[in-house]
């Protein structure tokens, strides 16, 4: 179990009384906040460490492999939201890599038959490789960091990080739900 002398970003001020204005001792307020520092503290730390070991290692940058190896596993054919969306990426970005890794050979576009303004895209054989070269690089770096967490551990840590994304999927239909309900609302008083 991670305390506050382990925090290795350091004490963050848990027994100030501002601190504990805003989180008392023990609450749920306190337990919240203390699991979504730890999870931005770790997710942050967790990627600049795989960014750094894998561009030394193989050369690549994350939205490049990421996007490499989502098309290597993903059922064709693949288009540009369905790749936003497994990525939990913004377009402007994801374009930008596509472009990228066009130019290198390591994807093609094509039309999507289906609808005009819609584009397949699909892994290269040169593609397959660099993901073949990079998997390897990411297995090790996964087994150094979890190297001291049991299996049951990273299992039981997995399912609490699957419902954070289920909360904030839930908030986020919930907040868009209440907007449309204002929006709604508003025009109707303004008739």
């Amino acid at each position: 179990m991670i305390s506050d002398s382990d925090d290795h970003a350091g004490s963050f001020g848990n027994e100030t009384p501002r601190y504990r204005e805003y989180f008392p001792e023990r609450s749920r307020d306190e337990i919240e906040f203390s699991l979504t520092r730890i999870l931005s503290l770790s997710s942050r730390r967790w990627g600049a460490h795989v960014e750094n070991r894998m561009l030394a290692a193989t050369g690549e940058t994350r939205p490049r492999w990421q996007t490499l190896f989502v098309l290597s596993v993903a059922t064709p054919p693949v288009t540009t939201s369905l790749l936003s969306n497994r990525l939990a990426i913004q377009w402007p970005p994801l374009i930008r890599t596509l472009n990228s890794l066009e130019a290198d050979g390591l994807i093609r576009r094509t039309p999507n038959p289906h609808d005009k303004r819609s584009r397949y895209i699909e892994i290269t054989p040169a593609g397959l490789a660099v993901v073949d070269r990079v998997q390897p690089a990411l297995a090790e770096i996964r087994a150094s960091v979890f190297k001291d967490i049991s299996e049951d551990d990273m299992r039981h840590a997995a399912r609490v990080l699957q419902l954070i994304l289920a909360g904030v999927a839930n908030a986020e239909t919930d907040r868009a739900s209440q907007h449309g309900k204002v929006e709604d609302d508003q025009e109707n008083s303004s008739r």
